[in-house]
């Protein structure tokens, strides 16, 4: 009998894959919550609560690129292995990736440079990096949509390497500060973009942009909707909380986010492996597909509740020890509300993947569009009534209603495509 060595990459089916989803984003959340942690020990109250709203600038362009250029190389992809049309696919989405980080680059800089703006270090590093960070993001959608979850993976950690080293010197330099982090955690990305070029043997070719861009315009304006409400929508409530309660209420609710990294772990490394796992199951049934989404969702929710509780439990001090004294007060007073608003947030990722395997856009965007509403509406209204805590509690409740809508669109999605295909 012939004895077959393992290979690292061909893990067991659709188990394999997702635990390289969740390894891979565990890598890039770890990044996320280093630098948040350092950010706010390094500044003010209220210099930490500009760093959060530069943080949703950059989830915005980062959502955009999404929908432009990764999310469709997932739906139409998905199936098709390392083949010529996949390779071709990946030359293109990457340099549409890269073309919108240059822009977000453009504008970022612009919103630095206008008068008055607070904090500016901490948005030109943002902006400098953009290009790199987009791009990276790019190469590990790529990986997973042909299977190749452990070279996200790798991807991910000479991210993380890279950082910390330059994380290192700074401190051993003495010239650590909310800038200098900032720009450490970006230039650890740019490193890792130029990576996953080798990795795989790739190029972007901006000659493509044009034909991706026509190629799946009957998506993309619906995913580019999608994507804008949700971070958005996010920008838009976090800057009415802070004209409603304060630059500290917005530096808590990011406070109590950061602490619950590790729940967008299990959300973003579960929703970059969904489509391509709902896809196949579309293949073999309707019923696995509904299936497969209902896992997804109770898995991601059962967990964000799971690691809220751990920090619920934890002593004060390991909170303060993390975010500082000052953000630690504001964000442990929004935490349980903070806590429902991440796991409701994150079980809509069966939801999600399911209308994005059955092509469904107008349903997503709809869905996007009562949420946002939703959202704005409980969140600063809830500042008015009560500070921070009536904000968070504002969001947690209009979080728990989107849960309910996403469903209700994911059932109607099956059976209309059902009966399209009787």
């Amino acid at each position: 009998m012939r004895f077959r060595r393992p290979k690292l990459r061909r893990l067991a089916g659709p188990a394999g894959r997702a635990g390289w989803g969740l390894a891979d984003q565990a890598l890039s959340s770890l990044s996320n919550l280093a630098v948040g942690v350092l950010v706010a020990r390094s500044s003010s109250v209220a210099d930490f609560g500009v760093y959060a709203l530069a943080f949703g600038g950059y989830t915005i362009a980062l959502n955009v690129s999404r929908a432009v250029s990764t999310e469709p190389l997932a739906v139409r992809h998905s199936t098709d292995g390392r083949t010529p049309a996949w390779e071709r696919a990946v030359r293109a989405s990457t340099a549409t990736a890269l073309l919108i980080g240059f822009l977000g680059l453009l504008v970022a800089l612009a919103i630095a440079l206008f008068p008055g703006v607070p904090s500016r270090g901490v948005l030109i590093a943002f902006a400098i990096t953009m290009p790199g960070l987009l791009l990276q993001d790019a190469w590990r959608w790529a990986f997973f949509v042909v299977g190749d979850g452990y070279k996200a993976f790798l991807n991910d950690l000479i991210w993380l390497l890279s950082m910390l080293a330059i994380f290192g010197g700074l401190y051993l330099t003495d010239t650590a500060s909310a800038f200098s982090i900032t720009f450490a955690w970006g230039l650890g990305a740019v490193i890792a973009a130029v990576a996953g070029r080798f990795q795989t043997g790739l190029a972007p070719r901006r000659q493509l942009i044009r034909e991706w861009v026509r190629r799946n315009w009957d998506l993309t304006p619906k995913y580019v909707g999608e994507m804008l409400a949700i971070s958005g929508t996010i920008q838009v409530y976090m800057l009415g909380i802070t004209a409603a309660a304060g630059l500290a209420a917005t530096a808590g609710i990011r406070g109590a986010q950061v602490l619950l990294g590790p729940v967008n772990v299990l959300n973003q490394g579960i929703r970059m492996i969904s489509v391509p796992e709902a896809g196949r199951a579309l293949r073999h049934s309707y019923r696995r597909l509904w299936l497969v989404g209902l896992a997804i969702s109770l898995g991601v929710g059962a967990g964000a509740l799971a690691w809220g509780a751990v920090f619920l439990l934890l002593p004060p001090v390991v909170g303060r020890e993390l975010l500082g004294p000052g953000v630690w007060a504001q964000a442990h007073a929004v935490l349980i509300p903070v806590i429902l608003l991440q796991a409701f947030g994150a079980s809509n990722a069966g939801a999600f993947a399911i209308l994005r395997a059955l092509a469904a856009a107008n349903r997503g965007l709809g869905v996007r569009l009562v949420s946002s509403v939703a959202l704005i509406v409980c969140g600063v209204g809830g500042a008015f009534l009560d500070g921070a805590s009536g904000a968070a509690w504002g969001l947690a409740g209009a979080s728990f209603c989107t849960l309910l809508l996403w469903w209700h669109q994911a059932n109607r999605a099956i059976a209309a495509h059902r009966r399209a295909n009787a």
